[in-house]
């Protein structure tokens, strides 16, 4: 049995973030992009490496589909706001984790391919936004009140 001991100083800010809110693989990490939280940001937690690094993968805006540190998502995007727990198997847990891998590369598109599509593609199979939903459906309503009032 191999025993590991870490100092306090030798562990990162995402090891200590994803421990002490007990994060799995598979599970759904959201942050906001916007101002108030209207828009808010998915990406996937995927583990920790030997260094104790804490790393999601998700799909960014003229990036495409990506590994990225949860220290660096942090940073980038604030404070994490909601967690959405993946109660698969260990082995439901490793599918989850290698469809995201696969999806490595894939481009990013706002419409029909962005980090909530991408996130509820890998856990449930289904290129899904609600986000795009309503802001498609609030767009619309936009559209027939300017065209009502036009007439």
């Amino acid at each position: 049995t191999i025993h590991i001991h870490l100092k306090a100083d030798s562990m990162n800010n995402s090891y200590s973030w994803a421990v002490h809110h007990g994060l799995k693989p598979g599970d759904r990490v959201i942050t906001h992009k916007s101002a108030f939280g209207l828009i808010k940001h998915h990406s996937l937690y995927v583990g920790m490496d030997t260094d104790w690094n804490a790393w999601v993968i998700e799909n960014v805006a003229g990036e495409g589909v990506r590994w990225t540190r949860l220290d660096d998502l942090i940073q980038r995007n604030g404070r994490i706001t909601g967690i959405e727990r993946y109660y698969g198997t260990e082995h439901q847990r490793t599918a989850v984790v290698n469809q995201a891998l696969g999806r490595i590369g894939l481009p990013y598109d706002a419409l029909s391919y962005n980090c909530e599509h991408f996130v509820n593609e890998v856990l449930y199979g289904q290129r899904k936004s609600r986000q795009v939903e309503v802001f498609g459906g609030l767009a619309a309503l936009l559209l027939a009140v300017v065209v009502v009032r036009s007439l």
